[in-house]
C-alpha cells in the first residue's frame, strides 16, 4: 500500500507535459514483467533514452530499477536533476522567500524579453529569481528543483499549459473584456503565483516526487551515446512522427531555460520512423527494448520487423488512447492508438525458451 501511494502522490511533481506517460506507465511496466519478474528488476538497469516530461524514469525509479535517462533538451533534464537524480533534496519555504524577495534593478532576462507579451510582471519576477537561484547554488539538485519551479510556474500561467503570446498582454492594460474568455481566469491568477501561499504550493507537489532510489541523467545525443550506456531494458519514447514537434510547444520554456528556442527534431518528419533503425542497431547490446510510439506515420507490423532485423523476438500491442485529449477532435480521439512493441534477444539467458506473452509474470 506504501508503495502504491508513493506512486500516485509523485506524479504530482511532473510538470504537465506533451506526449507524457504517467497513464501509460502500469501497462508498459506489465508487459515488461511479462519477460522479466519484478524479482530481477532491483539489479538492473532501466535505460529511459527520451526522458521527456520524466514519468517513465520516475515510474522505473520507484519499481527499484537503476535508472539511466538521457535527453537534449534542458526541460528534460532538469526533471531528471531534481527528480530521478535526486533521492533527498528539497524546496523548502525558505526557499520560497528567497525567490519573492524584490530584486530592484536591473530587470532579469525573462522580464524583459518576455513582459507583457508572454509573463505578467510578477510572474516574470518569479522566474527571474529562480533561474538566478538556480545559478548560484552550490547544489546540483536544489539549482534543478528551482529551474523545475520555474517551469511549473510557467505552465501554470496559461490554459492547457501552452506558454505563447495571446491575449495576455491586455491583463497588463485591463483590457479584460477583449481576452479570450477561456484564458480569462489564469490571467487574472497567474499574478497571485508570485505570493508565498501560492508559490508553496506547486513546490511542494514537486517535493513529493523525490525519493529514494538510484538514478542518473544525461545530457546527450541519444543515438551518439547509446553504444556506451550499459542497461538490461532500453525504453524508447521518441519524438512521433508527423505530429506537433516539443520544440515548437515549448518553445518558450526552452527560452527561459536555454536563452533560446530549440532545432526541431528529425524524429518529428513524417520519415522520422526510418531513424529508429539506427537506434536499434546501436542498442544490440541492451536485451530488451520497449518502444512506444503513435499510430500517425508507421504500422504496428513494420515496427515490429524493424526490430525482428535484429533478431529479435517481439510482442506488441496497439492500445487506445487519447494523446492530446483537451484539443482532439472527436475523430481523432476513437482513432488514435499508443504502439507498444517489446523486443528481447532470445540468446540472453533470461529470455531463453520464452515465447511472446509467455514470461514468468510474478
Amino acid at each position: 500500500m506504501i508503495r502504491r501511494r508513493k506512486r500516485l502522490t509523485m506524479w504530482s511533481a511532473l510538470p504537465p507535459y506533451l506526449g507524457g506517460k504517467r497513464r501509460l506507465c502500469p501497462r508498459i511496466f506489465r508487459e515488461i514483467d511479462r519477460l522479466v519478474p519484478r524479482r530481477h528488476w532491483s539489479s538492473m538497469t532501466f535505460l529511459d533514452a527520451f526522458l521527456g516530461g520524466g514519468s517513465v524514469s520516475l515510474y522505473a525509479k520507484a519499481q527499484g530499477f537503476q535508472v539511466v535517462s538521457t535527453d537534449i533538451a534542458a526541460r528534460a533534464i532538469t526533471v531528471g536533476q531534481a527528480l530521478i537524480a535526486n533521492t533527498r533534496v528539497r524546496l523548502t519555504r525558505e526557499d520560497i522567500l528567497r525567490v519573492l524577495v524584490p530584486r530592484g534593478e536591473p530587470a532579469g532576462r525573462i522580464e524583459r524579453g518576455l513582459v507583457p507579451s508572454v509573463f505578467p510582471l510578477p510572474v516574470a519576477r518569479v522566474l527571474d529569481a529562480c533561474l538566478e537561484l538556480a545559478e548560484a547554488s552550490q547544489v546540483p539538485a536544489k539549482s534543478a528543483l528551482y529551474r523545475l519551479l520555474a517551469m511549473r510556474v510557467a505552465l501554470l500561467c496559461h490554459p492547457m499549459s501552452q506558454v505563447r503570446p495571446g491575449t495576455i498582454h491586455r491583463a497588463a492594460t485591463g483590457e479584460w473584456e477583449s481576452i479570450t474568455p477561456s484564458c480569462l481566469h489564469h490571467y487574472t491568477d497567474a499574478p497571485k503565483l508570485a505570493t508565498v501561499g501560492r508559490l508553496w504550493s506547486p513546490a511542494q507537489q514537486i517535493n513529493l516526487g523525490v525519493f529514494e532510489g538510484r538514478g542518473e541523467v544525461r545530457q546527450t545525443n541519444i543515438v551518439e551515446a547509446l553504444p556506451s550506456i550499459a542497461a538490461d531494458v532500453a525504453y524508447f519514447d521518441p519524438p512521433y512522427p508527423g505530429v506537433m514537434s516539443y520544440e515548437k510547444e515549448y518553445r518558450v520554456i526552452d527560452q527561459i531555460l536555454e536563452g533560446e528556442s530549440r532545432p526541431t527534431s528529425p524524429f518529428t518528419a513524417k520519415d522520422g520512423a526510418a531513424l529508429l533503425d539506427g537506434l536499434f542497431e546501436r542498442a544490440q547490446h541492451i536485451p530488451l527494448w520497449v518502444l512506444s510510439l503513435g499510430n500517425a506515420c508507421v504500422s504496428l507490423a513494420e515496427l515490429e520487423e524493424k526490430m525482428a532485423r535484429w533478431g529479435r523476438r517481439t510482442q506488441a500491442v496497439a492500445i487506445k488512447y487519447q494523446h492530446l485529449p483537451a484539443v482532439a477532435t472527436e475523430r481523432k480521439k476513437d482513432t488514435n492508438r499508443e504502439f507498444l512493441v517489446i523486443g528481447w534477444n532470445p540468446e540472453v539467458a533470461l529470455f531463453a525458451g520464452q515465447a511472446a506473452g509467455q514470461g514468468d509474470a510474478a
